[in-house]
């Protein structure tokens, strides 16, 4: 009984505060009241920054210093974000899934530059093994042979994997790597197995806003917790090619206008499972990006573009990873 009053208590204060906001709150009527929920089964999410994820006008990280570099722990700390935190409580291009995720209770942390991907290492308090999900936003330099292996075990083992690329010819950082090589590398040039997740990323560069959603009401990742995905922008991605040849689990999610919702190549948002694991692609950077971060770059706000749909298909995709729907 006490901790239902102790929750009446803390919906009632947060509906204060949220109706007080003074001269400087801006009052719309399409905004959602913020959520509450504390989830039971906290799950931590590892965001990487190791693979030159703010080099041009990047900033694919949760938070940063205010010299522009990632750093493990997000400050202020996590345990003080609160159901009215707002994103730019952090500072990163992807603060507000971060903030999204404590919102929600589970834990965030960043691979900050120089740290190492390992997988059961336990020397390393970063190893892989100790999360749950991890999530890499467009890398901009390849992964070594041994942290390819470290990766795709992690998967192997009940890990979850969400891959983030760009366009085709997106070199950030100009060493002759962008994101499409970068995960087809991965993908095909590893000791572990040969196009795992039977996905790859096509050599493409397109611009559009698709409504092609798979049709599954069952299909948590665009009907999840978060609630419907119907639409996904690109402003400037990639697309991805489905081999079902290589994993009979691949599945296509959203493709690009026009084409079949069968169709193997043209996909801009695909699923997999890699024996306990499971793995999500999407070949645009810019649905992630809440367009805050470091005043250096140039962002863009795609996080809240369409509707809300890119936090949902990417919270939702989070979760479903995670193993919680």
């Amino acid at each position: 009984m006490m901790l239902v009053k102790k929750m009446i208590s803390a919906f009632t204060l947060s509906l204060m505060i949220f109706s007080c906001g003074g001269d400087n709150e801006t009052t719309t009527t399409t905004s959602a009241p913020a959520k509450l929920a504390r989830t039971t089964t906290p799950k931590k999410f590892l965001f990487d920054a190791t693979k030159a994820e703010t080099a041009g006008n990047a900033d694919w990280v949760i938070c940063e210093n205010s010299s522009g570099t990632p750093i493990r722990f997000p400050n202020p700390l996590q345990s003080t974000v609160t159901a009215t935190t707002p994103e730019t409580y952090w500072r990163g291009a992807l603060s507000a899934w971060g903030i999204a995720l404590a919102k929600e209770g589970h834990s965030v942390e960043t691979l900050a530059p120089g740290a190492a991907i390992t997988y059961g290492n336990t020397s390393n308090a970063q190893d892989l093994s100790k999360y749950d999900v991890y999530v890499v936003d467009e890398p901009n330099t390849l992964f070594t042979a041994a942290q390819k292996t470290a990766i795709l075990n992690f998967v192997k083992n009940g890990g979850g994997l969400f891959m983030i690329a760009d366009h085709n010819v997106s070199d950030r950082n100009n060493d002759g790597k962008d994101s499409p090589a970068i995960w087809n590398d991965l993908m095909t040039n590893n000791t572990v197995q040969t196009n795992p997740f039977g996905l790859a990323v096509e050599l493409t560069n397109f611009s559009q806003t698709s409504t092609n959603v798979l049709t599954d009401a069952t299909n948590t990742i665009l009907n999840g917790s978060q609630g419907a995905v119907t639409q996904l922008k690109f402003s400037a991605g990639a697309s991805i090619k489905l081999t079902p040849t290589a994993n009979a689990t691949v599945k296509g999610l959203i493709w690009k206008t026009g084409l079949s919702r069968t169709s193997t190549t043209g996909v801009m948002c695909a699923s997999s499972t890699f024996f306990n694991g499971r793995v999500v692609l999407i070949t645009d950077s810019s649905p992630a990006d809440d367009g805050t971060g470091d005043p250096g770059d140039t962002l863009y706000p795609g996080w809240t573009e369409v509707g809300g749909n890119h936090a949902r298909l990417h919270l939702n995709a989070s979760y479903w990873l995670a193993k919680l729907q």
